[in-house]
């Protein structure tokens, strides 16, 4: 019998090279990681980051391969080691934490027992699916596009006369964090709160080294978060109401069990991170791409239904989740190389994305090619589920943006912006932009 392969000893990545320097943290690869991708691309298909502790896929068509498999590539851990539940247990083991953050880092790890969606695996994702996808329907999303375009006026309203904007914080962040509220019934009083708790979830993902002070200040604000939303399913089983909580507590199908309070307690999470944060950043990559490029930004206003196909360009290119983990439920291989049962894997959706085997000229953007098999969304079963959400938010945001600020111009410059700190969340923190009042 063959011995099973075992983990390799010793990280296979440099530590002087730019990928080691991104998950360090380092500003000028957070801000520029594509050179990063590009070395792992141009080197081993898959190779070994102790740092991660998982092996490191960075080419398209193995991303793919395994994204094709999601019972030899399970996704129990889809955001690795950089997460709010591997904080909740380095909380656990660590005596400097006092008592009410404990008690929340204990109630997340029970959470997390009932995975769900993008870390549910067969056949759980399926019924959990199955549950709640009628609420993201292309239907139900054009049903909600007179809301998209209501709440984008309203903020360009707010600082049209002005004639400058800090685009993120006026902007691209409001949008979908008051559209996700709305969705869920938040009232507008509560919106800078739901930004608080949206900013805690958020923070513990791609940052593997954090203070005990930041760490205690989002378990603080995921403990409301919690309490909150118990409380309110509770009022929405007395009194249903127009909106996603209702639905998610209604949800049925023949021969399924309903969902349960935890299960969707957990879904609200992953809905504030994949509709909130992502569509921000993507707003923001793309903006970021128009105020660089004068000549495609005139392009695209010439002739705005070139639009969707920028949407799906900028998604490519920026990806707002730069990648996700898979752990391994057997012995397998990726491009040839044994990786044992058990093992994470790091999949870089952003380094496939601007590979040149599967596309063109992967650096430009190409408003004459359908590119939408990119992988910024995922692939297969577990594709994003609020995939069309985010692509119709982001085109109104570009579309309105275009047609109401005359002389857009970027306010600073593009290329020295600050990004958030993480390796798998990426975005602009900030992006000041200048019109004609």
């Amino acid at each position: 019998m063959t011995e099973a392969p075992a983990v390799p000893q010793g990280d296979e990545i440099a530590p002087d090279s730019r990928f080691a320097r991104l998950l360090s943290l380092d500003a000028a690869q957070v801000r520029c990681p594509f050179p990063a991708y590009a070395d792992l691309r141009q080197g081993e298909p898959v190779v070994w980051s102790e740092r991660l502790n998982a092996f490191v896929v960075s080419r398209y068509a193995d991303i793919r391969e395994v994204l094709k498999d999601p019972v030899t590539f399970s996704s129990a851990k889809a955001s690795g080691s950089s997460s709010v539940t591997a904080l909740a247990q380095h909380v656990l083991e660590s005596p400097e934490f006092p008592d009410d953050v404990r008690r929340v880092a204990e109630r997340r790890l029970r959470l997390s027992g009932s995975p769900v969606l993008l870390n549910a695996d067969p056949p759980l994702h399926k019924r959990q699916r199955g549950l709640v996808s009628h609420a993201f329907t292309p239907r139900r999303v054009n049903e909600m596009e007179p809301l998209f375009q209501r709440i984008t006026d309203e903020l360009i309203d707010s600082f049209i006369d002005r004639g400058e904007a800090e685009l993120i914080a006026d902007f691209a962040l409001p949008l979908p964090m008051t559209v996700i509220a709305t969705i869920l019934g938040v009232p507008p009083s509560m919106m800078h709160t739901f930004k608080r708790w949206s900013g805690a979830f958020t923070r513990g993902v791609g940052a593997l080294d954090l203070p005990t002070a930041e760490v205690v200040d989002i378990f603080r604000a995921v403990g409301e978060f919690y309490d909150y939303f118990s409380e309110q399913l509770e009022v929405r089983r007395a009194a249903p109401a127009d909106d996603l909580l209702t639905d998610l507590l209604q949800a049925r199908i023949a021969g399924e069990q309903p969902l349960t309070e935890d299960e969707i307690l957990q879904m609200l999470v992953q809905f504030l991170i994949g509709g909130n944060e992502t569509t921000t950043n993507l707003i923001g990559g793309i903006m970021c791409h128009l105020l660089r490029d004068p000549e495609l930004m005139a392009e695209v206003k010439a002739d705005p239904g070139r639009i969707p196909t920028l949407v799906e360009e900028g998604l490519r290119l920026e990806a707002p989740t730069q990648g996700m983990f898979r752990t391994t439920t057997k012995d397998t291989e990726i491009a040839g190389r044994p990786v044992p049962e058990g093992s994470m894997v790091f999949l870089i959706y952003a380094s496939g994305n601007r590979d040149a085997c599967e596309f063109a000229d992967p650096e430009q953007i190409k408003l004459h090619e359908a590119r939408g098999h990119h992988l910024a969304f995922g692939r297969g079963e577990h594709v994003c589920i609020g995939a069309n959400l985010a692509r119709r938010e982001a085109a109104i945001a570009i579309s309105t943006l275009l047609n109401r600020l005359p002389g857009l111009a970027a306010g600073t410059d593009p290329e020295r912006l600050d990004y958030h700190p993480t390796f798998i969340l990426r975005g602009p923190r900030r992006l000041p932009i200048t019109f004609r009042a």
